[in-house]
């Protein structure tokens, strides 16, 4: 069963959510990489998460300094996991590994003792007391974030040192050529044995450290969970996201739901983004209207939720409800399959093939944006039709958007884009006449892209028409198009 691929994920705005994401950590980036959907079987699993998400961002709220705190401990944390891979093998860490491991440890210390004053109550967020760790790294109990072989882990040791210091005092204070070469051979031979000690000593620190390295292991994997956690409460917090509702029926709603990267394209150009609502039950729902009308916007909107909420994410929207899902689609004409010499039409026809097995195993979720539009308008129309009588029997909930007339047929949802339905052309012809280099700027000003729903029988607006007129089309070829329109609709 699949959840979109990657090409998908993209297109309906899932990689600016992702480019969006705060992860301060490697461990994060690691986390963020393992994302994936939960399963009909991890329901609890799912609602615990949301839970989780939802418990941040009240705690992110109410302790803004220890948050700072929090993110300024994150950002020291390097990746240490190879160090950690060699301490678990017994193989000889050097001083600059024993620091990684020593300065990492008081790092998680000090996080632990803020997570635990916050009273953080995520049940997979809970880190090991590294205490003894620091102590092993630490035997002068100064907590300086500095390491060096001391004196303190042997007394062999710091006899050594104590000589081969009383070495290079007499070095320096010696005039004698022949002397100084002796004393420097000597102190060579001490240095020998200083290195042989340290080593002595490193092994012993790595066979200590070896027992405790799991438990290293496990709070920077807490690390990466808490940093992925933080991210997404802190996006629901930026874009005022929503704990959606999860169900066990197929039943979806989306109250205002927002596309945030289509948002920020429109936002710079300054326009605003008409929120998306719809309610969608087992089989089959159809968007209609005309090109330019939104449909494609509004399909993206509801996908990019639904995919999110199986991710664990707070969603883009007022109010959200939906399952978990076995498995999420959309097809549209702008596929890869196409570039790879496919026809629109054929790289729809494969995609299709896929989509119609996942229907037959599971129940999930489809999203046909103009699906046949690559084929001619009658052979277009008839598999459209097809294709939705088809969906109709299963639970999955299937959405098609179509410019055609005549697809809806009962017990199917019909939601229509509002268009220029409500618009005084004459008003509008007007205002485009006064500024005719920027008429189609000023059309979609005017254009309304919310879904309203409508019975089966209610027409595609003829918004082509219309915007032809706006634009001003030559009369003649208009008044022939309408003609046309009153042919085939007088049952012509």
């Amino acid at each position: 069963m699949k959840f979109l691929d990657n090409e998908q994920r993209a297109q309906i705005g899932f990689s600016f959510i992702m480019d969006e994401l705060g992860i301060i950590t490697p461990y994060g980036t690691e986390e963020k990489k393992l994302i994936k959907p939960f399963r009909i079987n991890e329901y609890d699993k799912l609602v615990e998460e949301l839970t989780n998400v939802e418990l941040m961002i009240g705690h992110m709220n109410e302790y803004h300094d220890e948050f700072n705190d929090i993110v300024r401990l994150l950002h020291k944390i390097k990746d240490i996991r190879n160090t950690l891979r060699r301490a678990e093998k017994v193989e000889i860490l050097d001083e600059v590994e024993l620091y990684e491991v020593k300065y990492v440890s008081m790092l998680l210390e000090e996080l632990k003792l803020v997570l635990d004053n916050i009273n953080l109550s995520v049940g997979k967020i809970k880190l090991h007391s590294l205490e003894e760790v620091i102590d092993i790294l630490d035997p002068s109990k100064k907590r300086l974030s500095t390491f060096y072989i001391y004196e303190e882990y042997s007394e062999k040791l710091s006899q050594i040192r104590k000589l081969k210091g009383e070495k290079e005092k007499a070095i320096f204070s010696c005039n004698d050529e022949g002397l100084i070469e002796k004393l420097k051979q000597e102190r060579l031979d001490i240095v020998i044995q200083e290195e042989e000690e340290e080593l002595h000593i490193r092994k012993e620190l790595t066979s200590k450290l070896s027992s405790f390295s799991r438990y290293i292991s496990e709070n920077l994997k807490v690390v990466g969970i808490l940093d992925l956690l933080m991210a997404k409460a802190s996006i629901a917090i930026k874009y005022n996201c929503v704990k959606p509702n999860i169900v066990k029926e197929m039943n979806i709603d989306i109250e205002d739901g927002i596309n945030p990267e289509i948002e920020a394209i429109l936002k710079k150009k300054g326009k605003a983004f008409s929120p998306v609502n719809i309610q969608l039950h087992g089989g089959t729902t159809v968007i209609t209207g005309a090109n330019m009308g939104g449909k494609s916007v509004a399909l993206k909107t509801i996908v990019l939720n639904l995919f999110l909420g199986q991710l664990g994410f707070f969603v883009f929207a007022k109010k959200a409800t939906y399952p978990v899902l076995d498995f999420i689609h959309f097809v549209s004409d702008d596929m890869q399959s196409i570039s790879k010499g496919l026809s629109t039409f054929g790289a729809e026809i494969i995609k299709l093939k896929e989509v119609v097995e996942c229907v037959k195993r599971g129940d999930g979720f489809v999203a046909l944006d103009e699906f046949a539009r690559g084929t001619n308008p009658k052979e277009g129309y008839y598999l459209v039709k097809s294709l939705a009588n088809y969906l109709q029997k299963f639970n999955t909930a299937s959405i098609i958007s179509t410019h055609y007339d005549g697809v809806v047929e009962e017990p199917m949802v019909h939601y229509q884009v509002v268009g220029l339905k409500n618009i005084d052309f004459e008003k509008l012809k007007y205002k485009i006449d006064l500024n005719k280099t920027h008429s189609v700027e000023i059309i979609q000003e005017h254009m309304e892209y919310k879904l309203e729903r409508v019975s089966k029988t209610n027409q595609v607006p003829k918004d082509a028409l219309n915007i032809a007129m706006l634009l001003g089309l030559e009369k003649d070829i208009v008044n022939i198009a309408k003609t046309y329109y009153e042919e085939e609709y007088n049952g012509k």
